[in-house]
């Protein structure tokens, strides 16, 4: 058997590389043992050694001639197989996670794979791609995507913010030197690498043209972070918990061979689909969140019957309204896959599944939680005391008071409810909310988009006709 990636006692040591992370205003000295990103490293590194555990066949697949092995994501699909063996690979990994970490370590196979399925496309610079994707499928590198611009000046084309936003400031020998910052930047603070480009404002000029594989810690790369307040018996935010970063550039000097892109002309064509990144990002967004319905749906059922209100036909509806749900994204993502088609030197997921799924799931979900606060209300309220205190002196007492109904034991009723409050009630819950409502950026892009594809392939000009008719 081949080389596999790296385990996850390498991933935390990575992180240990002289990095800058400023977190609620403060340097962290230690990312892996900071108690705000602990838990969610921690999760990162149990994926990383699943690779390597007895159930890990599921989960990879060989690289090139079949000199090692990586997460099947990490690889170019040349068929509808492949793809079905991605699915699996990716629901593997989200059914560990619950699909609460958005940016697993498989996530940003999307673009290495998509850009090296095009890499003619990219000129000069095609080695690069073809070279970053053999090192990062190999180690299955954590990525964090730094594509955003941070939401100043919008009445101004992205050129001419250059005191804020990313920008090459010259070139020499070694590579280009990069200035400006990124938002949003999901993870950053325990990711290995950022994918550096620009996306949602079309840049016209070279110096803004740029795309590049960065690691977090090259010096002049600073992560800033605030912290979302939680308590250590929060079953989620304690595993899970992802910070959104502010990532500032001050004069990096990134090396020619980790270079993609720069030019205007290759960056306005990467941005509109041309290698097809698009898709490949709906088709693991997609099984991410599948898996976080069913693990949704499924406390939910269970809180409904400890709560004693299943057989209610109102409570029934809501309940399989966020079953619908998760079918129909299951659904859009196997759409996909029978839906593909050749691209480059692969094939790519059906784009109009693709499109279909980042126009409903936000709303979708967001449609989800409301149901949820509205089918278990006061449940989700009644949570007088944390898991850890039972049995104590002071709660003993009262136990008998948090049962729930046919049987069921303070200890389950917390732990059932208790994750659902994580999930839709604390700030960890509201977090996620704004994370799927914001996955795609503004709604109405999306929409116009698939507008637009129809219009561009002759779908439109040929209902028109057929309404005529």
């Amino acid at each position: 058997m081949g080389t596999r990636p790296q385990t996850g006692s390498d991933y935390l040591a990575s992180l240990d590389d002289g990095r800058v992370v400023v977190h609620d205003g403060e340097r962290v000295a230690r990312v892996a043992e900071h108690p705000d990103f602990a838990g969610t490293a921690s999760t990162i590194a149990s994926l990383y050694d699943a690779l390597h555990d007895e159930a890990a066949d599921a989960l990879l697949a060989p690289i090139g001639e079949g000199d090692g092995l990586t997460h099947a994501f990490w690889t170019v699909p040349q068929s509808r197989g492949d793809l079905r063996a991605q699915r699996e690979a990716i629901r593997a990994w989200q059914r560990r996670t619950h699909g609460w970490l958005g940016r697993t370590p498989e996530f940003m196979a999307c673009m290495l794979t998509s850009m090296a399925a095009h890499a003619p496309s990219f000129g000069r610079f095609e080695p690069n791609v073809r070279a970053a994707l053999e090192r990062d499928q190999r180690a299955v590198t954590h990525y964090a995507q730094a594509l955003v611009n941070p939401p100043v000046d919008r009445d101004l084309p992205p050129d001419e913010v250059g005191d804020v936003f990313l920008h090459v400031v010259r070139e020499n020998d070694e590579g280009v030197v990069l200035r400006g910052a990124k938002a949003v930047v999901t993870g950053a603070a325990t990711a290995q690498r950022l994918f550096v480009s620009h996306f949602g404002g079309e840049v016209q000029t070279d110096a803004f043209a740029i795309a590049a594989s960065v690691a977090v810690g090259s010096p002049g790369v600073r992560v800033y972070t605030r912290g979302t307040p939680f308590r250590t018996d929060q079953p989620l935010a304690s595993r899970f918990q992802e910070h959104d970063a502010l990532v500032v550039f001050d004069d990096v000097l990134v090396p020619w061979t980790d270079v993609f892109i720069r030019d205007a002309d290759t960056m306005l064509a990467f941005n509109r689909g041309a290698v097809g990144w698009n898709a490949r990002l709906a088709f693991q967004a997609a099984t991410r969140l599948e898996a976080k319905l069913e693990r949704i749906a499924g406390l939910a059922v269970r809180a409904a019957e400890i709560m004693g209100t299943e057989e209610r036909r109102g409570t029934q509806a809501a309940l399989g309204e966020v079953i619908a749900f998760r079918h129909t994204v299951a659904g859009l993502r196997d759409a996909m896959i029978e839906q593909a088609a050749p691209s480059g030197e692969s094939i790519l997921p059906g784009v109009d599944a693709a499109m279909a799924f980042s126009a409903l799931a936000p709303d979708a979900y967001s449609r989800v939680r409301i149901s949820l606060e509205t089918t278990l209300s006061s449940a989700l309220a009644h949570l007088p005391v944390p898991i850890g205190s039972l049995g104590t002196a002071e709660v003993e007492s009262v136990e008998p008071l948090l049962r729930g109904s046919g049987g069921t034991d303070a200890r389950e009723r917390l732990e059932v409810v208790g994750e659902l409050w994580d999930a839709i009630g604390t700030g960890f819950g509201a977090r996620h909310e704004l994370y799927e409502r914001s996955y795609w950026g503004q709604p109405e892009r999306t929409h116009v988009g698939i507008l637009g594809l129809a219009r561009a392939d002759g779908r439109v000009a040929d209902w028109q006709r057929r309404a005529g008719s």
